[in-house]
């Protein structure tokens, strides 16, 4: 494979390792791939204020937040891709006939927002920091979320893959789910919003086509990236999902082997060796 003219990385179980943190050998790896030209573009579910920090260890082309409904390019205004506000109390009124007694988070980028039910469900380890209030009404976390990036919902009773599922058959008309992990927690944004899309509109701003994309990642969240770049490559420790042979995924080192910056290293070799 020639070398990527953008490389696409998720963060959790993808770039960071064990311990949350950015290895000083993927460090060098991505820095030696923007010295060579490639575009290197963090693609993750966090919000901004969970990833500023990391983006900062590195040069970015952009950072894409909120499974893509926030993105930042340097030297641009920051772009958001929000909730239809008519659409988002729809799915507040459908899902919780389809799955009774799930909670609700609401995520601005800057805030998080949840009602009361969503902290009964949250495990011993759960509680946040960066909670700007709980509401007893879940239709009133409409009211305070401005900017709407992304709306969670959370239980401690249905099975993960239940609610997955279940959304998908009940609000997939209205918003795009997914997840990023277990924990009873599916992760909901507007029609169409997603990592793949998002990708997709930063890299025909640039003029790059998929087949010059190399994306990375390891959970469900990552799917729409992974397979719409050229090439997308699941990392070892990931979802047993992304392991579909139809999907056509290529397969990276686990996160806590540096996998990104094995196989970006090895790009990079061809590239000086052709």
């Amino acid at each position: 494979m020639s070398l990527p003219r953008v490389i696409a990385i998720d963060l959790d179980g993808t770039l960071l390792d064990n311990n949350s943190a950015v290895t000083d050998r993927s460090r060098r790896a991505l820095t030696s791939a923007t010295e060579a030209g490639v575009r290197v573009v963090i693609v993750t579910g966090r919000p901004p204020r969970d990833t500023d920090a990391i983006a900062a260890l590195f040069d970015c082309a952009a950072v894409v937040c909120a499974n893509g409904a926030h993105i930042r390019v340097p030297g641009q205004d920051t772009l958001t891709r929000e909730f239809d506000r008519d659409n988002a109390e729809e799915i507040l009124k459908v899902l919780p006939e389809a799955l009774p007694g799930l909670g609700f988070g609401v995520d601005t980028g800057t805030e998080f927002f949840h009602d009361t039910v969503y902290a009964q469900h949250l495990p011993a380890w759960g509680s946040r920091r960066d909670v700007g209030g709980v509401l007893d009404d879940p239709k009133e976390l409409l009211d305070v979320a401005s900017p709407l990036l992304k709306i969670v919902a959370r239980s401690s009773t249905h099975p993960v893959d239940h609610m997955l599922a279940t959304a998908e058959g009940s609000i997939g008309q209205l918003a795009d789910v997914t997840y990023s992990g277990g924990y009873g927690l599916v992760e909901i944004s507007e029609t169409g919003v997603n990592k793949g899309s998002t990708l997709e509109l930063l890299c025909k701003d640039w003029g790059v086509a998929a087949e010059e994309v190399v994306a990375f990642g390891d959970m469900p969240n990552d799917l729409s990236s992974l397979t719409w770049a050229g090439a997308g490559y699941m990392m070892a420790n990931g979802h047993p999902a992304l392991a579909d042979p139809g999907l056509g995924l290529l397969q990276a080192p686990a996160n806590h082997e540096d996998g990104v910056a094995q196989v970006v290293e090895e790009l990079l070799d061809r590239h000086r060796a052709a």
